[in-house]
């Protein structure tokens, strides 16, 4: 047995790799985002406890992180300037900088070391859930002992996924909040992915080795 942690939505895709490590036996951390910037996003409540009955031997946890203050910094702040830069809107690759660090600093106060999340290949349209930017995030993780992964990247399609739910004895619906933000920009370029990630990284950095100066943890 080991500890995870997953970057968790209450979405099929993030509840589907729930599911997978709790069948390993593995001791689950669900840690969600809190930006301020979703809507319904408590639904996603009722899926944790579809979890925990589904796996009562299991050790399955679940952590609001409050990322508002560093989205802010990221991705609100200089949107004027941003999006006369790169000619769309990033936010929401922002927010998920923003999730990245806030389960950086919980990863390593718990002693965490492998990251997961749902991205999935059949929404690789989605700005933050481009091949591009996952890389750049395991760079980030990597940089702070931190295995990051996507296990069902390569799963199938949407209904594998809804399937596989099933299989397990879990509704297949999304119970994930929606963002203000969600289908309001046009699809980036990798190039502008890569720009943007490179020179808003360093808040996140701040911000992890703000949250954990007492432990004296830093960035490799």
């Amino acid at each position: 047995m080991e500890k995870v942690a997953i970057m968790f939505t209450g979405g099929k895709d993030s509840s589907l790799v729930a599911c997978l490590e709790a069948q390993k036996g593995n001791e689950v951390h669900l840690l969600t985002g809190n930006s301020g910037i979703g809507i319904k996003s408590e639904l996603s409540q009722f899926r944790v406890d579809e979890l925990v009955n589904r796996f009562p031997d299991v050790n399955i946890s679940r952590t609001i992180l409050s990322t508002s203050g560093l989205l802010r910094k990221i991705g609100i702040k200089d949107i004027e300037t941003d999006i006369k830069r790169w000619g769309v809107n990033l936010v929401l690759l922002a927010d998920k900088m923003a999730i990245h660090s806030a389960t950086t600093v919980y990863c390593l106060e718990h002693g965490i070391t492998k990251l997961y999340d749902g991205v999935v290949g059949y929404q690789n349209d989605l700005v933050e859930q481009k091949p591009v930017a996952m890389e750049l995030f395991k760079d980030f993780e990597k940089k702070y002992g931190i295995t990051y992964d996507s296990p069902i990247y390569d799963f199938g399609t949407r209904k594998d996924v809804k399937y596989a739910l099933l299989d397990f004895g879990i509704s297949n619906k999304s119970l994930e909040g929606v963002s203000i933000f969600g289908y309001s920009f046009s699809e980036p370029e990798d190039w502008m992915i890569t720009e943007y990630m490179n020179e808003k990284i360093h808040y996140c950095d701040e911000f992890v080795n703000f949250m954990l100066k007492d432990l004296e943890v830093k960035s490799k």
